[in-house]
């Protein structure tokens, strides 16, 4: 089922160690570009086991960190306690302090949404005036681009599971030449189980037509940086002061 495939409760260990493998430098220095010296509260949404969720802990007083799988939440707890961070398994949508905090953060969250639109309004009811939202993920090309083209016409004839394991078979290739053998090979075999593969199939990810739209309406002034290629992005805008 899908709901299965999408949840991280069967992977977060091995989601862990693909993190503590293969850090994404881009993500955490944007990241660190968006943060203030010193902060109130900050909120991590989606934040697995809490590796960002550590970085803001260095420059806010407090940080809640949610996630829907509980057992991310689990080795969260146990692999970055923080005096200063809460960790919380509950869905987005169930943060409810509308204006709480000063700063919300969320890397790879969206494109697991069921509703994109819904899903922006409620993330920017929860900053306080003044307050900074940055928000990464990915997106799928629009309809008639050129990528889109010719992604399609890769769609059409090799199906999506095949694909991700050419991709995961790329990376081991690229990840002999600069890494030793064994984090090569040990990368390789989380990115190809059966389980991580069936859980990228199930991915559901937007256009940057459609984030664009939910953007207009919703965030006037916001921004959009492209982060580690074409497809992935950085999206920020400030509540206003009243």
């Amino acid at each position: 089922m899908r709901a299965d495939a999408q949840s991280f409760d069967h992977l977060a260990a091995d989601y862990h160690r693909m993190g503590e493998l293969g850090r994404n430098s881009l993500i955490e220095a944007w990241l660190e570009s968006q943060l203030p010296q010193a902060g109130g509260r900050a909120l991590d949404l989606g934040c697995g086991t809490g590796y960002h969720a550590m970085m803001l802990a260095r420059r806010f007083r407090h940080v809640d960190a949610i996630d829907l799988s509980g057992r991310m939440i689990e080795l969260a707890q146990a692999q970055r306690p923080l005096p200063n961070v809460s960790y919380r398994r509950a869905d987005l949508h169930d943060v409810g302090e509308a204006g709480a905090y000063d700063f919300v953060f969320s890397s790879m969250t969206l494109h697991h949404v069921p509703d994109l639109h819904a899903a922006l309004s409620h993330i920017g009811s929860l900053l306080a005036p003044g307050g900074h939202m940055a928000l990464v993920d990915t997106y799928v090309p629009g309809l008639r681009t050129p990528e889109w083209i010719a992604r399609r016409t890769i769609d059409r004839t090799l199906p999506l599971r095949p694909r991700l394991h050419a991709l995961a078979a790329l990376h081991l290739a690229r990840n002999l030449a600069r890494r030793d053998a064994a984090t090569a090979w040990e990368i390789y075999r989380l990115q190809a189980s059966r389980s991580w593969l069936d859980h990228r199939v199930s991915d559901r990810f937007f256009t940057r037509d459609e984030l664009e739209r939910c953007c207009r309406s919703l965030f006037p002034g916001y921004r959009i940086d492209i982060l580690g290629g074409e497809r992935g992005i950085g999206l920020t805008w400030n509540s206003p002061q009243s």
